[in-house]
């Protein structure tokens, strides 16, 4: 038992979850346990059911719940401005489909005056000095006008050294708990979600002092972006979410999977992973075609497909098409808890596993495409709209893969870039004759993007800099 002279002089790091992915990243991850070695540890999350969360309890002193407060109407506002005057700053290609995307909504809503005027006052403001500003009324505003005072008073108690906050984006009930601990003096640090946020996701509203990212590429961006960022203050980690896929205790034979899944492990089959439904339009249309084509192949064993549909959002008509029983198609349950839209942690061994043992993967421009390339697969990328759809170019397929993030991969050669079905075609026949085609260029692509961070220890990397982090700041108490 720990005498409470050795636990008063372990650091205390508050973990936030405020989005279920934030669970695999951090709490199934090494990072809760790496903690937990030398640190005192309490999570906010928005994952609290009971059953789920009661395996970390043995890793933390506390699990409280977390929930998405109602943003002050004032605030809102201001937030959306700064938004849209980010994005016309940065002017990345998603961006400019964003601002397409809010015309167009606009416009359905009889709001275009309204539109107008945002876009003009974005203009006059797309400055960097400007969006400092903005910021900083933002979050001044956001903390003045705060509902609750809960966190004031839980910090008050817990007198934590760091609050981590797991997920900088997509999770606004994350957002309070580091603006107050940043008003208390307490040290934040965020985690950058994912590859494509920075030029995808808004601005950074938050005032973290230190930000974890996947990749050096990352970091540089993160200081261009956002020029007040001290270079010293950014930590490259490598990404949790990519640990499993390197655990050999997550290993299944092919057998085990094919058994599982309901698939002939004697044959090869294809992994169509697919996107969210109301980003990707008609997605159904390219998988029949995918379907088709594998029918038809000439090939020695006749192929199989997986389609692994998106959890947090498939159409009717994929549904629909799932249903089908069709020959040789298979639509896999995706192990995701619903009500919190987190993986659990069975579904970690199912989806390494599919990237393991498929032998071609298919999505249309997907973070899917890196994992694939981890396990040296051929990927094909789909760069145009699905057969039979008619698709304004705002809607499309065609602008994912020319969206900042994805384009340099779409690029390097270690991905085949399928622009029409006789692409689709070719590129099928080829990966899945000769799977080990450009095998040197993808394995050479994923190192010069990612370094020496792919070797399964990301998630105790970033508990290392967390640890490090609080430890610095209790010295310094």
């Amino acid at each position: 038992m720990t005498s409470p002279e050795n636990k008063s002089s372990r650091p205390h790091v508050v973990l936030v979850i405020p989005r279920g992915e934030a669970v695999r990243n951090f709490l199934y991850s090494e990072t809760l346990r790496t903690l937990h070695e030398q640190a005192r540890v309490t999570v906010l999350t928005v994952v609290h059911d009971e059953a789920f969360v009661e395996p970390f309890r043995p890793f933390v002193e506390a699990i409280l719940p977390l929930s998405e407060l109602p943003q002050p109407r004032l605030s809102y506002y201001l937030r959306t401005l700064t938004e849209n005057a980010h994005d016309r700053w940065l002017w990345s290609a998603v961006a400019r489909n964003h601002w397409e995307l809010r015309d167009r909504r606009a416009a359905e809503r009889g709001k275009s005056l309204q539109r107008w005027l945002i876009k003009a006052a974005s203009r006059l403001l797309a400055n960097s000095p400007s969006l400092h500003a903005l910021t900083a009324l933002e979050n001044r505003l956001s903390y003045t006008l705060r509902p609750t005072r809960r966190f004031d008073e839980l910090f008050e108690e817990l007198q934590p050294d760091l609050v981590f906050n797991g997920s900088h984006i997509h999770g606004q009930a994350g957002e309070l708990p580091i603006r107050v601990a940043k008003r208390m003096g307490i040290p934040t640090a965020g985690f950058i979600f994912s590859w494509d946020n920075l030029t995808s996701r808004s601005r950074i509203f938050p005032p973290y002092d230190h930000y974890l990212v996947w990749h050096e590429n990352m970091r540089q961006q993160l200081l261009e972006i956002y020029p007040r960022v001290k270079a010293e203050n950014v930590w490259t980690t490598g990404t949790p979410q990519f640990d499993f896929h390197l655990k050999s205790d997550l290993e299944l034979s092919r057998e085990e999977l094919c058994q599982r899944v309901g698939l002939d492990a004697n044959r090869p089959f294809v992994l169509y992973t697919t996107g969210i439904s109301n980003h990707f339009f008609e997605e159904h249309r390219h998988v029949e075609e995918v379907i088709r084509i594998l029918a038809e192949l000439d090939l020695p064993h006749k192929p199989q497909l997986v389609v692994r549909t998106y959890v947090k959002g498939t159409s009717p008509e994929m549904l629909e098409l799932s249903k089908r029983n069709l020959p040789d198609v298979v639509f896999p349950e995706v192990l995701w808890e619903p009500r919190w839209q987190t993986p659990l942690f069975e579904d970690l061994a199912l989806y390494s596993n599919l990237l393991r043992h498929a032998t071609v993967g298919i999505n249309a421009a997907s973070t899917v495409s890196l994992e694939l390339l981890l396990f040296d697969k051929p990927v094909m990328n789909l760069d145009f709209d699905p057969p039979g759809s008619n698709l304004p170019w705002a809607l499309g397929f065609e602008r994912h893969i020319r969206f900042d993030h994805y384009w340099p991969v779409a690029q390097s050669g270690a991905v085949m870039v399928a622009r029409s079905v006789e692409d689709m075609r070719s590129m099928l026949y080829r990966g899945l004759s000769e799977p080990q085609g450009d095998s040197e260029i993808r394995r050479r692509f994923l190192h010069e993007m990612f370094g020496d961070t792919l070797d399964g220890n990301s998630g105790r990397r970033v508990a290392e800099c967390l640890l490090h982090l609080a430890q610095d700041r209790k010295e310094k108490a």
